[in-house]
C-alpha cells in the first residue's frame, strides 16, 4: 500500500471518529447555534482611566461576533471600587452585549459584597454598563447584617452599599446574639 493511501484512510478514519456522536451543545447547556468562536476558561476585563472596573471569568463562552453577544456557563463577576474588590457575582449561564458591556446573569445567582457583607440572591440580574447599576425584575432576597428582605425588582450599586427593592417588600429582622 503506498503512503498516500495510507496518509488518506487514516484522515478519513479521524474524520469519521471526530464526527461521531458531534451534538449541537457545548458543556452542558451552551447551544452551538451560529457561534463563530468557543472558548473554554474565558475571561473578560473592564477598565476606565487604566482602573478595573470589573472582571468577568466564565467556564465556557460560546462568541457571536455578527449578532454582538457572548454566552457564558458557570461565570463569576468580580466588581472592583478603587482597585480593591467590592464583589462578586456567581450564577450558572450569562449574555454578554459586546457592543454595550450589559450583562444578564441566570440560574442561582448569588450577588455578595466583600466590604458590605451582604448577599443577594435571585434567579436573574442585569448589568446595566451604562449606568452602572444592578438591575433586575425578579423575585429578590438579600441578606444583611441584622436582617432579610424579599421583594421584587432591584436596582443597586454594584458594591451593594446602596439598593432599592421596588415592590412587594418583606423585612424579618434578626436579633443580634
Amino acid at each position: 500500500m503506498s503512503r498516500k493511501v495510507i496518509c488518506l484512510a487514516a484522515i478519513s478514519l479521524l474524520i469519521v471518529v471526530g464526527c461521531k456522536g458531534k451534538s449541537n451543545t457545548v458543556g452542558n447547556d451552551l447551544p452551538l447555534g451560529n457561534a463563530e468562536q468557543f472558548l473554554e476558561k474565558f475571561s473578560m476585563v473592564e477598565t476606565q482611566a487604566g482602573k478595573k472596573q470589573w472582571e468577568l471569568e466564565a467556564a465556557r463562552a460560546l462568541l457571536q461576533e455578527s449578532e454582538k453577544q457572548t454566552k457564558l456557563e458557570k461565570i463569576k463577576l468580580k466588581f472592583y471600587k478603587e482597585e480593591v474588590l467590592a464583589s462578586v457575582l456567581i450564577a450558572e449561564k450569562g449574555d454578554i452585549n459586546t457592543e454595550t458591556g450589559d450583562m444578564i446573569a441566570t440560574g442561582n445567582v448569588v450577588f455578595t459584597s466583600e466590604s458590605e457583607k451582604v448577599k443577594v440572591e435571585t434567579d436573574q440580574l442585569n448589568w446595566d454598563n451604562k449606568r452602572k447599576k444592578i438591575v433586575t425584575d425578579s423575585f429578590v432576597k438579600e441578606t444583611r447584617p441584622g436582617g432579610i428582605v424579599t421583594g421584587y425588582g432591584l436596582e443597586a450599586e454594584p458594591d451593594l452599599s446602596r439598593s432599592i427593592i421596588k415592590r412587594e417588600v418583606k423585612a424579618q429582622v434578626i436579633p443580634k446574639k
